[in-house]
């Protein structure tokens, strides 16, 4: 477990998904953490999710897709509004009673509001915690899929590899003096599992050669 925030009120985090890709995978982690209590605020350009983390006076979080391309951004709110409101009950029950009682029994109300402060901020770092373990994973498989697709469309769109390589080194050469960036790409696609071709032809795909 990464080290406990006390209290977090906003964090953002960043992913290598499509933005429906990302909205739905925040949205199962959260539907896990809320126990299906999640709501989602979709519309065309406004990705939001909701949910209560830990009971009636739990925190509260709303998290929102932010689509930016192949990178999207993913901003987390967290509200303690129901633990504030409860503890205020609490101290407010406790003052009464010790003027109405003349006995100073405030201690008793501290008792109680820790293990609230506790659940409300444990209910967070449990959540982010899940996040940050589970998006890595969400990510690589993401990535898998996308990388079958394309060898499936690659496969019933043939091109010649030679012709999109030549052009591709020639717009190096020009940008660059030499294809040293093309070559250190190519072999970051074939490290991911891609062969030669395949990393021509998505370095291709991505520099708009066709």
């Amino acid at each position: 477990m990464s080290p406990v925030l006390v209290f977090p009120s906003r964090t953002r985090r960043y992913v290598q998904l499509s933005a429906e890709a990302a909205y739905g995978s925040v949205l199962f982690l959260l539907q896990e953490a809320s126990n299906g209590k999640a709501k989602e605020t979709k519309h065309e350009e406004k990705l939001l999710i909701n949910a209560k983390l830990n009971g009636i006076v739990g925190a509260t979080v709303e998290i929102k897709v932010n689509p930016e391309g192949d990178i999207n951004a993913l901003d987390f709110w967290f509200s303690y509004q129901r633990f504030i409101f409860a503890s205020l009950i609490i101290a407010a029950g406790f003052i009464l009673s010790c003027i109405a009682f003349q006995t100073i029994i405030l201690g008793v109300g501290v008792v109680l509001i820790v293990p609230l402060a506790f659940n409300a901020n444990y209910s967070v770092a449990r959540f982010l915690d899940s996040v940050n373990e589970s998006l890595p994973f969400i990510e690589r498989e993401f990535e898998r899929t996308v990388l079958m697709q394309a060898r499936e469309r690659w496969k019933n769109q043939p091109k010649d590899i030679s012709d999109l390589y030549r052009r591709l080194a020639e717009k190096h050469v020009r940008i660059w003096g030499n294809t040293n960036v093309l070559e250190y790409k190519l072999a970051e696609y074939q490290s991911k599992g891609l062969t030669r071709d395949e990393a021509i032809r998505k370095a291709a795909e991505e520099e708009g050669i066709d």
